[in-house]
């Protein structure tokens, strides 16, 4: 632990830093100076606004720390544990999370355009908003459980498998996406934007599909629904179910 007021010299006494203020550090030097470091414990220290592109931080563990406008583009976040804190309006295209596990983190408009996200896990987070266009398609694995993408960006996003449990994808732009033989349980899918997705097998017998229009058989074509669901459907379509 540090109580240093100098965050260079804090981190100098590291691997382990609560409580420190970093963001009116030399970015150049932070950057230096977490990259010389060991395995980093950041406790309740801020980072915002800082521009650390490329800072490899390894297996790192960050601990309600406020990255909030951090800039992390093509950071090494391989094998990082993020607990709580938060990475909104984050830049961090490019970036590194192989094997990182995000929980309980505020992603709010964050920019993951191009990371790298194999066996990445994101839980309980918030990603309102997020940006995650332009994944890198051999490394897409991560997973989402009891998070909000209400707004997120994900069109073209390569999903097929995926098994979704309590994420909220309100609003968000799934348009062209490849959902077929995901499954969706508890999931909102209200004023989602699912045009052109294939759904060819997607199970969303459990999510909430918002409001039914006529429009709505077309885009969900090929998808599995519940008897409930598809009695909705037909009324949409004036149909008599009986």
């Amino acid at each position: 632990m540090s109580v240093s007021t100098d965050p260079i010299a804090a981190l100098e006494q590291g691997p382990e830093v609560t409580d420190v203020d970093l963001s009116g550090a030399d970015p150049e030097a932070l950057r230096e100076a977490l990259t010389a470091g060991g395995r980093w414990v950041l406790r309740r220290c801020v980072l915002t606004g800082l521009d650390l592109s490329g800072v490899d931080l390894g297996t790192a563990t960050l601990e309600r720390c406020d990255l909030t406008r951090v800039r992390l583009r093509g950071a090494v976040l391989d094998g990082a544990r993020i607990e709580g804190g938060s990475l909104a309006q984050a830049d961090l295209a490019d970036a590194d999370l192989t094997d990182a596990v995000l929980r309980g983190v505020d992603l709010s408009r964050a920019r993951l355009v191009g990371a790298r996200l194999t066996d990445t896990t994101f839980r309980d987070c918030r990603m309102i908003g997020v940006d995650l266009t332009g994944m890198r398609s051999l490394a897409v694995t991560f997973s989402v459980d009891g998070c909000s993408l209400a707004l997120a960006r994900l069109a073209d996003a390569a999903l097929r498998g995926w098994r979704l449990e309590r994420v909220d994808l309100s609003d968000a732009d799934l348009s062209g996406a490849d959902l077929r033989e995901a499954v969706l349980t508890d999931c909102a899918l209200r004023g989602t934007d699912l045009t052109h997705a294939r759904l060819e097998g997607a199970d969303l017998r459990g999510a909430d599909l918002g409001e039914i229009t006529p429009e709505t058989p077309a885009v969900l074509r090929g998808a599995i629904v519940s008897p409930e669901q598809a009695a909705d459907v037909c009324r949409a379509l004036g149909l008599q179910v009986i």
